[in-house]
């Protein structure tokens, strides 16, 4: 799919300026659908500014819920067949998620966790294996894991230790962090076309920054959104929307999202953004029943390109 002609083709301009208004017709149904389809329980926001995320906590805290409540809209427009699109084809701008998405960090968030645990003499004083990780760890906020696994400590203790655990991990991710496979072409697809673009994370603004870095995807992106400097991180739709608002992108349909976790997909899905779920760390059935519209193992999937190709691109947001 991806051609000499692709990667040469003339960049296109894209402006906010024809995008629909946010009153129009079009955009309350955007959001009829969306007040239809999730239900939120909301609990405390976090503190704007809060160093507390990470790819291990990338749920929302405990006393947080969101389910969805309606089967997932079907997009046409990302069916892997190519088929759909029409008139209303096109992409205004690319959204992904950062951790397990961009690049795969889950082992790195494993190794350091099973150094630490084996350092306090936890879990029997062996190594952990991969379902302590998905049981205890994987999709937890650090204060929920810390708290579970270091009862004995106080909060001020836990929160210096996983200051360190994310030290540890981002001297690792400095070296060993790779892009996933495909990741490469699927951006020199997007800058072709002139499609805007921007990060969206619940991890902390250091580990985004040092990731970025390592993956030589500093000066990349337009914008990197920390969902937990938003009123609200994943999987609530903030970070999403937020990332949406810095891009001028005044219609969900017209975005796509890239997304790992279930809490991601589900606050990309809760934006109203046709979403992507890249299995790296779950499989394809834990992000459709949060209503992803198209599961890939990486960006070098055919599929995937047939998809976004049926989409075409948007130029100054008037439509392919």
């Amino acid at each position: 799919s991806f051609s000499d002609s692709t990667f040469h083709a003339t960049r296109r301009r894209t402006s906010p300026s024809r995008l629909p208004r946010s009153g129009s017709p079009r955009m309350h149904a955007v959001h009829s659908s969306l007040s239809a389809a999730v239900s939120i329980r909301k609990g405390p926001a976090r503190a704007s500014g809060s160093p507390r995320g990470s790819r291990v906590n990338r749920a929302s805290a405990s006393s947080e819920t969101m389910a969805i409540s309606a089967p997932a809209r079907v997009l046409p427009s990302l069916l892997p067949d190519g088929s759909g699109g029409g008139d209303d084809a096109g992409i205004y701008a690319c959204l992904f998620d950062m951790d397990g998405t961009l690049c795969d960090t889950d082992p790195l968030h494993h190794e350091v966790f099973s150094n630490l645990l084996l350092a306090h003499g936890k879990n029997g004083g062996v190594p952990i294996d991969d379902d302590f990780f998905h049981k205890h760890i994987a999709g937890r906020t650090n204060e929920d894991i810390f708290a579970d696994l270091w009862p004995e400590l106080s909060v001020p203790e836990r929160e210096a230790m996983w200051e360190k655990k994310e030290e540890d991990f981002r001297a690792l991710a400095a070296s060993k962090l790779q892009r996933l496979p495909g990741l490469t072409e699927l951006l020199a697809w997007i800058d072709a076309r002139g499609i805007r673009k921007v990060a969206v994370t619940n991890a902390p603004r250091p580990n985004a920054e040092l990731m970025l870095r390592a993956l030589g995807l500093e000066q990349y992106f337009e914008h990197v959104v920390i969902g937990t400097e938003c009123a609200r991180a994943k999987p609530h739709p903030d970070p999403y929307l937020e990332g949406m608002r810095l891009l001028g992108a005044a219609d969900a349909s017209w975005c796509v999202a890239f997304e790992d976790s279930p809490a991601g997909a589900t606050a990309a899905v809760a934006a109203g953004i046709p979403t992507v779920g890249v299995t790296t760390s779950q499989p394809a059935s834990a992000l459709e029943n949060v209503g992803v519209s198209l599961c890939v193992m990486n960006f070098a999937e055919e599929r995937l390109m047939l998809a976004l190709e049926s989409r075409g691109s948007r130029e100054d947001g008037s439509g392919a």
